[in-house]
């Protein structure tokens, strides 16, 4: 892998905000800072999300002036909380990826993007293309039409240095995910039939910087019954993750139902991970929709993995959750209602093994039973009218009892809203 520093050319990394970018959506100058947007005031959809931008540095201060301050619009397409204070929000415009930082739960961000040079043709997504362990450490992966190679970005100085890696080959990479800021895993896939695709498995030891093969099924022998086989060529990658160096699983979506891998060295050696879905208990269901296998506590013990049965034009969630690090999987019936319209692909989101919130419509529900039971969260009028000014509920995510993130957006109008919750979801407010 060829690895070199971002200084000049299409990876000169965006230093300001302002002298990088020309888009009518930002200024070209810093601006007065106007008032704060808050819950009973609308900015014109074609604005899209207000965010207040402060100078890298004023980041790290507890009370920072307004001096370097200046607003922003943009429409947001995708966020990922890091911990209660800290989270990413980012959106493409104009080809180009516009990312922020904020550490101070949304009061203000840092513009961390990479160059408007750096061609964006789709909207990063998280577990895919874009992966964080902490606001310093982040990788982004480019893939754009036309370049001969799959294009890496790297930092470890939360975005002020973006550094660039790529592979020898174009393959199209399917899932991102780090154990920690050095050791990673990237699952590159290439359509080979119908319901089959070759899988070619990278892992980085040095953050990034280089990535070598630990796996390939190009002459992948399904006759094969050792654990020596290497993931098949049948089924599409939903998502990969890692417990440790060691230990990680991968989801294979076959014949449009879940199979789960799983190695025990490093990704080298893949072999049928334990058989979780219980087709007695979802025989009903005419497909369906999961997620990557995720695990809460430092120690990777506990975990699951959201399952949810489509039912003609409706999904209802239920959950598959692990105490072993993913030995065994213990199927939960939620007891939710189904989802319909525009957020039945909308997921539940937990925090550990007991507690979690799922949108049903436009109702929360609240579970500490580990989804057992679920109560409806009191209803609150932010939420529900500004679910009516949009309605696509893009993603739902909490990182602690307390703090939890929304992102609405209304597709017509190209227009969307990062809300954030204090209280487990009894108010929300715009940030």
């Amino acid at each position: 892998m060829k690895r070199y520093k971002q200084l000049v050319g299409i990876m000169l990394l965006c230093i300001g905000f302002v002298s990088g970018c020309s888009s009518s959506e930002e200024p070209n100058e810093p601006a007065a800072l106007p008032p704060a947007v808050e819950d009973s005031v609308e900015v014109s959809p074609e604005q899209g999300q207000t965010l207040t931008v402060v100078p890298p540095e004023a980041s790290n201060q507890k009370s920072a002036t307004d001096k370097g301050k200046y607003r922003i619009q943009t429409k947001l397409t995708d966020f990922q909380l890091l911990s209660e204070t800290k989270g990413i929000a980012w959106g493409v415009t104009r080809n180009e990826l516009r990312l922020y930082l904020t550490k101070d739960n949304g009061r203000t961000w840092v513009n961390i993007s990479p160059s408007p040079n750096v061609q964006f043709p789709a909207n990063p997504r998280y577990g895919k293309d874009i992966y964080f362990t902490d606001p310093m450490h982040g990788w982004i992966v480019v893939d754009t039409p036309g370049m001969p190679e799959t294009i890496v970005l790297h930092t470890s100085n939360g975005g002020e240095e973006w550094d660039i890696a790529s592979f020898p080959q174009k393959n199209k990479v399917s899932a991102i995910t780090f154990d920690s800021p050095k050791r990673g895993w990237i699952m590159a896939t290439e359509d080979s039939s119908t319901g089959k695709e070759l899988k070619v498995l990278y892992r980085t030891d040095d953050g990034g910087s280089a990535w070598n093969v630990v796996m390939q099924n190009s002459i992948y022998d399904p006759a094969k019954t050792e654990a020596s086989s290497p993931i098949p060529h049948l089924g599409y990658t939903i998502g990969i993750s890692f417990t440790d160096s060691m230990h990680g699983y991968v989801l294979l979506s076959e014949h449009g139902e879940p199979k789960l891998y799983r190695t025990n060295d490093g990704g080298n050696k893949w072999m049928n991970g334990p058989v979780f879905l219980n087709k007695e208990k979802m025989k009903t269901c005419s497909s369906y929709t999961t997620g990557t296998p995720q695990f809460f506590d430092s120690a990777h013990r506990e975990g699951w993995i959201p399952v949810g049965c489509q039912i003609g034009d409706s999904v209802k969630y239920n959950g598959y959750f692990t105490m072993d690090g993913g030995l065994n999987w213990n199927f939960v019936n939620f007891g939710l209602g189904k989802s319909i319209g525009f957020n039945q692909s909308l997921r539940p989101t937990f925090i550990n093994s007991s507690e979690g919130w799922a949108l049903v419509g436009a109702t929360l529900y609240h579970t500490i039973d580990q989804g057992k039971n679920w109560a409806a969260v009191p209803d609150n009028s932010v939420l529900r009218e500004r679910l009516k000014d949009f309605p696509e509920v893009v993603k739902l995510q909490f990182s602690s009892p307390k703090v939890g993130w929304m992102l609405i957006e209304n597709i017509e109008k190209k227009s969307s809203r990062l809300l954030q919750t204090m209280d487990g979801g009894i108010t929300w407010r715009v940030l």
